[in-house]
C-alpha cells in the first residue's frame, strides 16, 4: 500500500454526512494485509490496521493503539506534539505553491466493487504521477471515506500542523462520488457490515497504559513507540503536508 498516496486521496475526496449507524468497511491493501474502518459518527472511527494495532478517533483525541504482552499501550497524538514541540507550527502547504496542480478525470467507466458499482476516474498529482481511483456515492462509503480523512486531519492537528484539522466539504470534486471503492492495486472494498460493533468498541481498552513520550530530537525511534509499521514522524509529517496541498489542488 502506498501510504503517502492513500492519505492524499482519503484526505480530497470528500462530502458531508450526518451522524448514522455503525458502519464498518474492511479494506485489502496487499495480499496479506486488510484494514478494518468501523465507523459510528465522524467522532467516533476505528481503524485496525493489524490483528493487535488499531488507530482511534474519539472527540477531537487521536490514539495509536497496540498490544504489548497481556495489555495494551496506547499514544496520544498530542504527545507526539509535545516530543516535537509541534514541528514549530509548520504549515502543511508550500507558501510557494501558487494555483491548482494535478487533475482529476471522470474515465467514463464503471466499476462494481464488493457490489457497489462506482465510476472510474484518474488522479495526476503535480509530479504526474497517476492514480486510478473507483468512486460510489453509496451514503455507507461516503461515511467511511470521510472518516478516514477526519482521522488524518485530527491527527495532524493533534500533532501540531499549522492549518491542519478541518476537513473542508468537496463533495464538487466528483459530482458526489466520494466513497472509496478501489485505489489502484493498493487498496480495494472487500465487505461492508452494518451491525452494531458494541459499546466499547470506540473506547480504549480497559487497562490501556498511556505511553508517555521524552523528547527524542527526531524522527529515530518513532516507529517503535505507536507509530504504523514502517512510519516515522518525518514521513507522516510529509504526508500530511502532500495531503493539505492536494486539497488546495481540487
Amino acid at each position: 500500500m502506498k501510504i503517502r498516496s492513500s492519505i492524499i486521496l482519503l484526505t480530497g475526496l470528500l462530502t458531508a454526512t450526518s451522524s448514522l449507524a455503525d458502519v464498518t468497511a474492511v479494506y485489502q491493501l496487499d495480499r496479506k494485509n486488510q484494514m478494518t474502518v468501523s465507523v459510528r459518527d465522524q467522532k467516533h472511527v476505528r481503524m485496525d490496521m493489524a490483528k493487535d494495532m488499531f488507530l482511534l478517533l474519539k472527540g477531537d483525541k487521536t490514539y495509536s493503539v497496540r498490544k504489548e504482552g497481556s495489555g495494551w499501550v496506547a499514544m496520544d497524538m498530542d504527545e507526539v506534539k509535545k516530543m516535537t514541540g509541534g514541528f514549530g507550527g509548520m504549515p502543511m502547504d508550500d507558501a510557494e505553491d501558487e494555483g491548482p496542480q494535478g487533475s482529476f478525470r471522470d474515465t467514463g467507466r464503471t466499476e462494481t466493487v464488493a457490489g457497489y458499482k462506482g465510476k472510474v476516474y484518474e488522479v495526476i498529482d503535480e509530479d504526474g504521477e497517476r492514480t486510478e481511483v473507483v468512486l460510489t456515492d453509496h451514503k455507507d462509503l461516503t461515511a467511511i471515506t470521510q472518516a478516514m480523512a477526519r482521522f488524518g486531519a485530527q491527527s495532524a492537528s493533534n500533532m501540531g500542523f499549522a492549518g491542519a484539522g478541518n476537513v473542508p466539504d468537496l463533495s464538487g470534486v466528483a459530482g458526489g462520488y466520494t466513497g472509496l471503492l478501489r485505489q489502484d492495486k493498493h487498496m480495494t472494498l472487500v465487505s461492508v457490515d452494518k451491525s452494531s460493533k458494541g459499546s466499547g468498541h470506540f473506547d480504549l481498552p480497559p487497562g490501556t497504559v498511556m505511553e508517555k513520550m521524552p523528547g527524542m530530537g527526531g524522527a529515530g525511534g518513532a516507529g517503535g513507540m505507536g507509530m504504523p509499521p514502517g512510519m516515522n514522524m518525518e514521513d507522516m509529517q510529509k504526508q500530511m503536508e502532500e495531503a493539505m496541498k492536494q486539497m488546495q489542488q481540487r
